[in-house]
């Protein structure tokens, strides 16, 4: 009994499974449908250097002294799209204040992005991440990843997932941040008297 019913057939199953193979090596390995957002641990900047849609290398320097959400997408994701517009009002609620959002694309071609950042109708950076290599030193490994960085550019709350950044509880958090003075962490709660 044979398994498949023409050449034709078989040369179509290993294209798709070379593809498949391929896709492992540089995207992501999942995309998270419901979103997640916790507080961050670190003490220390995370660095990045992409380019934009222009060809303009940028880097998170040029954005210190804001608070910075930074948020790694690919039009492939539906949980991508789908938050998008929220990222999108919450920058133009936003406007004015110390407040940046960079959009980091993963693995897709300037063209694609662009099209895709057209139709969404975002006006804020986009950055292309060609490899995923920032993605990945960042320790990301579900899309969308979105990180709320303060004005030192140390990273603050971590989103897994797609969030409605323009509504509580992100928006508090990211309203909190930019209140003066909201750089220092509060010192630990400890359970002495």
């Amino acid at each position: 009994m044979e398994i498949f019913a023409s050449r034709g057939t078989r040369t179509a199953v290993v294209g798709l499974l070379s593809i498949v193979v391929l896709a492992g090596t540089t995207l992501p390995s999942a995309v998270r449908a419901s979103g997640q957002l916790d507080e961050v641990d670190a003490s220390a900047p995370l660095e990045a250097s992409l380019p934009d849609l222009y060809g303009r290398e940028r880097t998170l320097d040029e954005f210190r002294g804001k608070v910075v959400l930074v948020n790694f997408w690919a039009s492939w994701c539906t949980p991508c799209v789908t938050e998008m517009p929220s990222i999108q009002r919450l920058a133009a609620t936003l406007e004015g204040e110390p407040f940046a959002v960079i959009g980091v694309n993963v693995s897709e071609s300037k063209l694609r992005v662009r099209t895709m950042a057209q139709r969404l109708g975002l006006d804020f950076p986009i950055l292309l991440d060609g490899e995923g290599e920032t993605f990945k030193s960042w320790g990301a490994t579900v899309l969308p990843t979105t990180y709320v960085l303060d004005r030192d550019g140390v990273p603050r709350y971590l989103g897994q997932g797609p969030l409605a950044w323009d509504e509580a509880p992100p928006r508090q958090l990211i309203d909190d941040l930019l209140r003066p003075g909201s750089a220092e962490r509060p010192p630990a709660q400890t359970n002495r008297p």
